[in-house]
């Protein structure tokens, strides 16, 4: 049951607004004053859902709505605006109340400055993920307020359906902890505002554009829909659903291949478990990857992931793409336009390379070949403004499909060839809606346990630690020529391997057990790729 002051709120934010200004009306505490009331009446998740979307309001015939937008913030480089705190009426200032009086009646000590930065729906968001956050009777963006799009060129997927919206933080100090493809959801009054640009992407000077001014915010986790680690089904024990799991990902995205699907498992749970030392997730290749027939295919792995994952984004490469497309943001007329790697963390981003023709590539196509290169190596990626390049942390999972014996373009951690099961290979690509699906039930617990899996950490006890590191001397020693002996790296890989193949089981301490069944399943790669070298 929610009670009248959340609907009081909702059905008048600005009265509610006004109301709490007359009970504390103290300019420069009252930001923070209206963040933590208004967050306090939507605390519960039974009033938080009463919250009207975004999606599902047009501020050009219902102005000054309350609103709730899951968004991804793009740009926090503009200017901050000076707004009347105090209105020469006495009454609240801000928050889009605009003033009448004229200049020689305004008491210009009563401004104060809020925040500016602009805001995107979340790209490559799922849609499952927006019925369970939102519920099922929540419009898709794709119907989204304002069709007539300004500002296309900070959206990270150019040409996608998209909303862009100009934001206003007026409690600064919550305004200062967003960064670029933080995501978060915004709470607070929705108008059509002008926007000023001097940028030569925008013909007009002025334009109206969705304005959100914020009473409160929440950041979201990763992944997006909060999940517990260690996941415990209640359908089957959790060797029987992670089979499950391969298995549908081999049939329906692998042509039959379980034991690529096995390694894209590992690809689609790995994350950043630290920066010092660097445990970064592992980027995979899937060579031998047959090519598309036609140029609009996309592989059907990308429809497996997206019915999985919250966040999933394809970037088919190709000369054209490369040579011509934003990879990196990038400063332009003091705007910041953004780049097709300019992604929240926790996506998937997968690369088809199957769309490459012969063709050279331009100085753009190799900035951003390297763009991509840094994000799978050392996670980050470089913004690039007029005189200088900041370099920002990334944390998304990279997975490569290469027709060739290894990335065309990419140094890879992993490189598994895909063996599709005889005759199957023209199911690589099939059309979305020829996946065939598991019960909802099912893809929800498969949800479940992915993400539960993604928020993990995993540890090595002294015994195990002890135990590898006999193990590698033992290698090491047994190797025929030095040439041929184990090195430093291959032991951090295989490390990485288990630390990913316990997550994937659920549990928080690496075993003698999986330490062993890791190094199988890189002795069984190695095989592949040896077998793949002789032909």
């Amino acid at each position: 049951m929610v009670s009248s002051v959340p609907v009081d709120a909702i059905s008048d934010p600005t009265r509610s607004l006004l109301d709490l200004y007359d009970a504390n009306p103290h300019i420069d505490d009252f930001p923070a004053k209206v963040a933590a009331h208004f967050a306090d009446i939507f605390a519960s998740k039974d009033a938080f859902s009463e919250i009207p979307s975004i999606y599902t309001v047009d501020p050009r015939q219902r102005d000054r709505c309350l609103v709730s937008f899951r968004a991804m913030i793009q740009d926090t480089s503009p200017s901050p605006e000076m707004y009347l705190a105090k209105r020469s009426n006495g009454q609240c200032g801000g928050w889009g109340l605009a003033d009448d009086a004229s200049p020689d009646d305004i008491n210009y000590a009563d401004l104060r400055e809020n925040t500016v930065v602009w805001a995107v729906n979340v790209p490559g968001e799922s849609e499952w993920v927006a019925s369970e956050l939102d519920g099922p009777n929540v419009p898709s963006f794709t119907r989204s307020i304002h069709p007539e799009s300004h500002h296309p060129h900070k959206f990270p997927i150019p040409g996608a359906p998209h909303l862009g919206v100009q934001v206003k933080v007026y409690d600064t100090s919550r305004a200062d902890l967003l960064k670029s493809t933080d995501v978060v959801t915004l709470v607070g009054i929705l108008t059509m505002e002008s926007i000023t640009s001097d940028s030569d992407l925008e013909p007009e000077n002025d334009v109206l554009v969705p304005t959100l001014h914020v009473l409160f915010s929440r950041p979201l986790p990763l992944p997006l829909a909060p999940r517990i680690f260690p996941y415990s089904p209640v359908v089957s024990n959790l060797d029987t659903l992670r089979d499950e799991l391969i298995s549908w990902i081999a049939t329906e995205g692998l042509a039959g291949d379980k034991d690529a699907a096995e390694w894209v498992l590992l690809n689609i749970i790995a994350k950043v478990q630290s920066r010092t030392p660097p445990l970064l997730p592992p980027s995979l290749t899937l060579s031998r990857f047959p090519p598309p027939t036609s140029a609009s295919s996309t592989p059907s792995l990308c429809t497996v992931l997206s019915h999985l994952l919250p966040i999933v984004v394809t970037l088919p490469l190709s000369l054209d793409l490369l040579n011509t497309s934003l990879f990196s943001p990038e400063s332009k007329n003091e705007e910041l336009c953004s780049g097709r790697l300019q992604l929240p963390r926790g996506t998937t981003c997968i690369v088809t390379e199957g769309g490459i023709t012969e063709g050279g590539l331009v100085e753009r196509g190799i900035v951003n070949l390297r763009a991509l290169q840094e994000i799978m190596t050392n996670q980050s990626l470089e913004y690039v403004f007029p005189f200088s390049r900041f370099a920002f942390q990334t944390d998304v999972a990279c997975l490569v499909l290469s027709e060739g014996r290894k990335s065309t373009f990419f140094q890879t951690h992993i490189n598994v060839p895909l063996r599709p099961e005889a005759g199957k290979s023209a199911e690589l690509y099939k059309p979305a809606n020829q996946v065939k699906l598991p019960s909802a039930e099912t893809l929800t617990v498969f949800r479940d346990y992915l993400g539960a899996a993604k928020i993990g950490s995993v540890t090595i006890g002294d015994t195990v630690a002890e135990y590898i590191q006999e193990d590698f001397v033992k290698e090491r020693k047994a190797a025929a020529t030095p040439a041929a002996a184990v090195t430093s790296e291959h032991l951090i890989h295989r490390m990485t391997v288990a630390r990913l193949l316990t997550l994937s089981m659920h549990q928080s301490e690496v075993s003698i057990d999986i330490w062993e069944r890791a190094k199988a399943m890189e002795a069984a790669r190695e095989t592949r790729l040896d077998t793949l070298s002789t032909q």
